[in-house]
C-alpha cells in the first residue's frame, strides 16, 4: 500500500521560464471559468437563431444574420491576444483583465437579449455577445498556456474541454427542460416565450458565478523583467496590433497552414449545423416550421437543445481519452476518424424521422467536438513561442472563422437555389463536407519534427520530448541521494513531477545496513523506511523540484519504481548503476538491472562508480570518530 504525500512550491516571481506545476484543485478552478463562456457560446448556437425566428426573421435570412460570430472571431480575437501578449500590470497580470471585460459585457447582453422585439436590435445584441464571447475566449485560452508547464498542458486543455462540454450542455439542456414548463410556455409581449427568458437569465448568472471567480483565485505568473521591459517598449496602438499578425501568419509552424486547410471544410459545416438543426428537426420530426410556428415549432426547438446537449455530453466523456489517443498515434489520424464519425452522423440525422433515434447520431458528432475545441489548441500551444501564444491563439481562430464567414455570405443563396430550401438537405451536405474534411485530414503530412507539436503531434510520436513524471527510488544511502539529486535537475529542466520512491519490506527491524553503507540496503519496517524517504527530499529546495511527490511502497523496489511510472512512455526512471546494489566489478545492480529490463519508458542510470567514494563514503578525518559529515556527499 503506497502513501503518498504532495507539496505544490510557487514560482519565484520573474521566472516564468520554470513554471511550477498546478495542484489538481487549483488547476480545476483555472478552467472552471469556461463552464459560463461556453454556457453564453451554447446559447448563441442554440437559442439565437430560433430567437431570430420568433421575432420574424427567415430560413434563409439565417446565414447572414450570423456574421456577428465569425466578423467579431475574425478581428477581436487575433487583435486581443497580440495586444495581451504586451499587456502586463502587476495586480491585474496580462489575460485576466480581458477575460473579466469579455464575461461582464456578455453578462450584460444575455440579460437584455429576450427583451428585444425587433430583429435589427437583437442583431445588435447578437454582435455585442459574440464581442464579449471573443474577448474573453482567446485570452482565456492563452491564460492556461501562460500558466502550464508543457507536462501538464495536456491536462490542462483536457479540464477545459470538460468544461466547455458541461457549460454546452446545462445550456442546451435549459432549452429543453425549461420549455416543458406549463407556466413558462406563454409568450411576451415582444413574442419570445417566457422559458426562453429564464434561459438567458441562467447565462448571465453563471457567466458571473465561474469566470469571476475563477480571475480571483488563480494568479498569473510575473513575467521578467526582460519581458516586462520588452512588453512596455513595444509599440502600442492597433496599426502595430495588426502588423504583430501579420507577422506571425509570415513565420507559424507548417503544421499550423494544414490545419487551416481541414479546418475550411470543418467549420462551413459546423456552421450549417448550428443554424438549421432546429429548422430540420421540424421537417423530419415534428411536422413543423417556423413560419407556421405553434407548439410543435416551440418542441423542435427545445429538441433541438436536447441534440446539442447530448454531443456536448458525448464530448465531455470523450475528452478523457482522445488526447491521450492523438499524442500517441497523431492527431492526424485521430481528428480523420472523428470528421469521419461526424460526418456519417449527420447524413444519417437528415434522413431520421423519430425524435429518440435522432439522438443516436449526436455521439459522433460528441467525439468529433471533443477532437475539435481540444486537440488543435493544444498542439498549437506547445508549438509556438510562449511570448506569442495570445496572437497565435488568435490566428488559429481566424482559421475557424473565416469559413463562418463565407458560409453568411454564400450559404442564404445556396439553401434557397440548390437545396430547395429545406433544413433536412442543408444538415446533409454538412455531413458531406466534414466527409471531405475527413479525406483532407488524410492527406495532410506530418511537419518536420522541429514544427511538430511535443505534446500532441500531427503525425506519430516520433521521439519524447518532454517528461511527465521523473520517478527515482532511494533508501536512504549516499549513492541513492545522489541519485536523487541527479532526478531533481532532471524535473527541474524538464518542469515535470518528481516522484521519490522508498520501498521497504514487512517484517524485521530496522535496515540491513548502515545508512552509511554505499551499496544498496533493505529496509524493514515503515517507520525506518519513512526516516529514509525523508532524509532522500530534506535537501530538494523550492529552487532544486518544484512539485515533489513521496511514495512509501512496500514490496520490491524495482517493482515499485515500475509501478509509479505505469505504462506512460512519457515518463522517467532514475537509478544509480551502484548504489542499488551492484558488487565488484558489475556494471549494474539487480534494482536498475531489473527496472532497466522491464521498463517502458525511458530509464536513466546515474553513474555512481565515477564518484569520488574516498570523498562520499569514508568517515571523518581521523581523530573525528564519526560517520560522515553533515552535507557530505553529492547534496549540490
Amino acid at each position: 500500500m503506497a502513501t503518498t504525500t504532495t507539496e505544490s512550491v510557487p514560482a519565484p516571481a520573474g521566472q516564468v521560464e520554470h513554471k511550477p506545476l498546478m495542484t489538481g484543485p487549483a488547476l480545476l478552478m483555472m478552467n472552471l471559468g469556461f463552464f459560463g463562456v461556453q454556457f453564453s457560446f451554447g446559447l448563441t448556437q442554440s437559442a439565437v437563431n430560433p430567437l431570430f425566428l420568433l421575432i420574424g426573421a427567415e430560413p434563409d435570412q439565417l446565414p447572414i444574420l450570423n456574421l456577428a460570430g465569425p466578423v467579431t472571431g475574425l478581428i477581436i480575437q487575433p487583435l486581443i491576444g497580440a495586444i495581451s501578449d504586451r499587456t502586463w500590470h502587476p495586480r491585474w497580470g496580462r489575460r485576466r483583465p480581458f477575460i473579466t471585460a469579455g464575461a461582464i459585457l456578455c453578462a450584460i447582453i444575455l440579460f437584455l437579449f429576450p427583451f428585444v422585439g425587433i430583429l435589427w436590435l437583437a442583431v445588435i445584441c447578437f454582435w455585442l455577445l459574440d464581442a464579449g464571447n471573443n474577448t474573453s475566449m482567446e485570452p482565456y485560452r492563452a491564460f492556461i498556456s501562460d500558466r502550464l508547464p508543457k507536462s501538464q498542458l495536456a491536462r490542462g486543455f483536457l479540464t477545459q474541454s470538460m468544461f466547455t462540454g458541461a457549460g454546452a450542455v446545462l445550456a442546451n439542456l435549459s432549452l429543453f427542460i425549461l420549455e416543458k414548463v406549463s407556466p413558462l410556455q406563454q409568450n411576451a409581449g415582444n413574442g419570445v416565450p417566457y422559458w426562453m427568458y429564464v434561459c438567458f437569465m441562467i447565462g448571465t448568472v453563471c457567466i458571473l458565478l465561474t469566470v469571476l471567480p475563477a480571475m480571483a483565485r488563480t494568479k498569473e505568473l510575473t513575467p521578467s523583467d526582460e519581458d516586462i521591459a520588452e512588453a512596455r517598449n513595444a509599440p502600442k496602438g492597433l496599426h502595430h496590433a495588426v502588423a504583430e499578425i501579420a507577422s506571425a501568419v509570415k513565420v507559424m509552424p507548417v503544421a499550423m497552414h494544414k490545419i487551416g486547410v481541414v479546418f475550411m471544410f470543418q467549420w462551413y459545416a459546423m456552421f450549417i449545423y448550428w443554424q438549421f438543426l432546429a429548422v430540420s428537426l421540424g421537417e423530419t420530426v415534428f411536422d413543423a416550421t417556423p413560419e407556421e410556428g405553434g407548439p410543435r415549432w416551440d418542441e423542435a426547438i427545445g429538441w433541438s437543445g436536447l441534440q446539442n446537449a447530448a454531443y456536448n455530453f458525448v464530448t465531455m466523456i470523450s475528452a478523457l481519452f482522445l488526447v491521450g489517443l492523438a499524442a500517441r498515434i497523431g492527431a492526424k489520424r485521430v481528428h480523420a476518424v472523428a470528421l469521419g464519425l461526424a460526418a456519417v452522423a449527420l447524413i444519417w440525422l437528415a434522413q431520421i424521422e423519430n425524435q429518440y433515434v435522432a439522438l443516436v447520431p449526436m455521439i459522433g458528432l460528441g467525439i468529433f467536438w471533443a477532437s475539435a475545441v481540444g486537440i488543435p489548441y493544444l498542439m498549437v500551444a506547445s508549438m509556438v513561442p510562449a511570448k506569442r501564444t495570445g496572437v497565435y491563439m488568435g490566428i488559429l481562430n481566424m482559421m475557424i472563422v473565416v469559413p463562418m464567414l463565407i458560409q453568411t455570405v454564400t450559404f442564404g443563396w445556396i439553401f434557397e437555389n440548390l437545396l430547395d430550401s429545406r433544413g433536412s438537405n442543408a444538415i446533409m451536405l454538412a455531413g458531406v463536407l466534414l466527409a471531405i474534411g475527413a479525406v483532407a485530414m488524410l492527406w495532410v503530412n506530418p511537419p518536420d519534427e522541429v514544427d511538430e507539436s511535443p505534446i500532441v503531434p500531427l503525425g506519430a510520436r516520433r521521439s519524447i520530448t518532454v517528461y511527465d513524471r521523473v520517478v527515482v527510488g532511494s533508501d536512504g544511502t549516499p549513492t541513492s541521494l545522489y541519485a536523487v539529486d541527479r532526478a531533481a535537475e532532471v524535473a527541474q529542466a524538464a518542469q515535470a513531477r518528481l516522484v521519490v520512491v522508498t520501498a521497504y519490506r514487512e517484517g524485521g527491524s530496522g535496515a540491513a545496513a548502515s545508512t552509511d553503507t554505499p551499496v544498496h540496503r533493505d529496509l524493514y519496517g515503515v517507520d525506518v523506511a519513512r526516516a529514509a524517504l525523508e532524509k532522500s527530499v530534506s535537501g530538494l529546495t523550492r529552487e532544486r523540484a518544484r512539485y515533489i511527490e513521496q511514495r512509501l511502497v512496500a514490496g520490491d523496489p524495482a517493482q515499485a519504481l515500475l509501478d509509479a511510472v505505469g505504462t506512460n512512455p512519457a515518463n522517467l526512471i532514475v537509478v544509480g548503476n551502484r548504489g542499488l546494489g551492484a558488487a565488484q566489478g558489475q556494471m549494474l545492480g539487480s534494482v536498475p538491472a531489473n527496472v532497466v529490463r522491464n521498463a517502458l519508458c525511458d530509464v536513466l542510470v546515474v553513474q555512481t562508480t565515477a564518484l569520488d567514494e574516498e570523498r562520499m563514503f569514508s568517515a571523518r578525518p581521523a581523530g573525528d570518530g564519526a560517520g560522515p559529515a553533515e552535507g557530505d556527499g553529492p547534496r549540490r
